[in-house]
């Protein structure tokens, strides 16, 4: 026993050396990624320019997922307005604070031109900026296909506009709360504005005759109501599916894991988040929800056998050891039949902002034997944050860790069903992405 608790403490000891290295990585990849630098000039989709081309835009904020939000609103006004949309850059970094019209427009156009010992006071929350064009993260190969127009800035400045399309005749919404107003597609819709502060209709946003529409935030799936233009509620649905993570670093590590858990559909996925207060109170709720889950499908056709505790046991055995290759292995192995498995011997992947899993939920991994993260894949982990995959050393791609929450939730999406975090914007995400998932492959949808 004690020749046995020495090898575990030696085990641990190796693991938390290597967990050392691993962020002192991260962090000096890290301050390259948030140190300002010049960028070439970037060539967008082309789009018509002309005097008479009229167009909209918004400033993003918060986290990245809230962001896509209102990327998503913003793409249904372009549509409905018969506008170009000028796509901000989005930031891959420490979301920004809200702040009301104009003055975030203002900070977005001079706070990333300091040096980042010098971003203080309004511009404190931009230390750890990184703007990217959107094309850079997500695939909008969507917006053409349905006819959006849209051309992409490769600045934030408050003088684009002018230089760049020489517009000069701009409405800007008064954006004086974060939820100032709500966009309604019918005069006639008696939907309460409920958290918002006043009420704009399409049809008088279709009235205006500025060259350009400035919207502040357009955050938040309740900020455009869409009672009887069922085209529009129809495409925000389809958008919400198909404006996915497409950069190729994340879709080539993406599909490393999904190949080691036993390819797309192979494994069940879950979101828990417990980074905030708020949702650490539902992480029970939501665990419980993937035990009723995971019984509902798994209890139907029979009674559990006694190999199977004993299989269990020398698989927490492989995990109490470290040897997180060879239990992979073994879990997968067992997959061929998920239907008549014990509920805890499914595969599970779950993504989570959880800072070293294993060690800060003991309780789920023992429950669930054959539950896994994306730490438990370090090699992957490590090429990500070096830049060491090859399109990562194609593309000269220095964003490294900020990919990994991003790989985490592609992961996710390939899972044969997926439980996730109420309220979380990236469980929602994950959401839409495995919906479409299992839609291309349905043999794989649990039954």
């Amino acid at each position: 026993m004690r020749s046995k608790l020495l090898m575990f403490g030696g085990l641990a000891a190796l693991a938390f050396l290597s967990t050392l290295c691993y962020l002192s990585r991260v962090r000096l990849t890290a301050r390259r990624i948030w140190e300002p630098r010049r960028r070439p000039l970037i060539l967008f989709p082309e789009t018509t320019t002309y005097s008479h081309e009229k167009y909209i835009t918004f400033y993003p904020h918060s986290g990245l997922h809230n962001q896509r939000l209102a990327l998503l609103n913003a793409m249904v006004l372009a549509k409905a307005l018969d506008r170009t949309l000028i796509l901000p850059q989005i930031n891959l970094g420490k979301g920004v604070y809200w702040r009301a019209s104009p003055l975030l427009a203002d900070k977005y156009s001079t706070c990333p031109e300091f040096a980042i010992s010098e971003r203080v006071g309004e511009c404190h929350d931009f230390r750890k900026y990184v703007p990217v064009p959107v094309s850079k993260v997500f695939d909008l190969t969507a917006l053409e296909r349905v006819g959006i127009r849209y051309i992409e800035r490769d600045d934030m400045r408050t003088t684009y506009f002018s230089d760049h399309l020489g517009i000069h005749d701009i409405y800007s919404v008064n954006d004086s709360t974060r939820f100032a107003y709500r966009i309604y597609d019918s005069d006639n819709s008696t939907e309460p504005l409920n958290q918002f502060q006043y009420r704009l209709n399409l049809k008088d946003l279709e009235a205006r005759q500025e060259q350009l529409i400035e919207f502040g935030s357009l955050f938040g799936t309740p900020r455009m109501v869409l009672d009887e233009r069922d085209d529009l509620y129809w495409l925000r649905d389809h958008l919400s599916g198909e404006v996915g993570f497409s950069n190729p670093t994340v879709t080539f590590q993406t599909l490393n894991v999904v190949s080691l858990l036993g390819g797309p559909g192979n494994f069940v996925s879950v979101h828990l988040r417990t980074g905030d207060g708020v949702f650490k109170t539902i992480m029970t709720r939501t665990m419980n929800k993937v035990r009723e889950t995971l019984e509902r499908y798994n209890m139907r056709t029979r009674l559990h056998h006694e190999q199977e505790y004993a299989i269990m046991a020398r698989l927490q055995a492989l995990a109490h050891e470290g040897q997180i290759t060879d239990l992979l292995n073994e879990c997968v192995a067992i997959q061929h039949h998920r239907d008549l498995l014990h509920p805890r011997l499914r595969l599970i992947f779950m993504a989570t902002d959880t800072a070293q899993p294993r060690q800060t939920l003991p309780d789920l991994f023992e429950e669930f034997v054959c539950l896994f993260t994306l730490p438990d894949f370090p090699q992957v982990v490590q090429d990500t944050v070096a830049g060491d995959s090859t399109p990562a050393r194609e593309q000269q791609d220095h964003y490294g860790p900020l990919w990994l929450p991003l790989i985490d939730a592609e992961i996710a999406a390939h899972g044969s069903f997926f439980v996730g975090t109420r309220k979380s914007t990236f469980s929602k995400y994950i959401q839409f992405r495995n919906r479409r998932f299992l839609s291309y492959y349905p043999e794989v949808t649990e039954q």
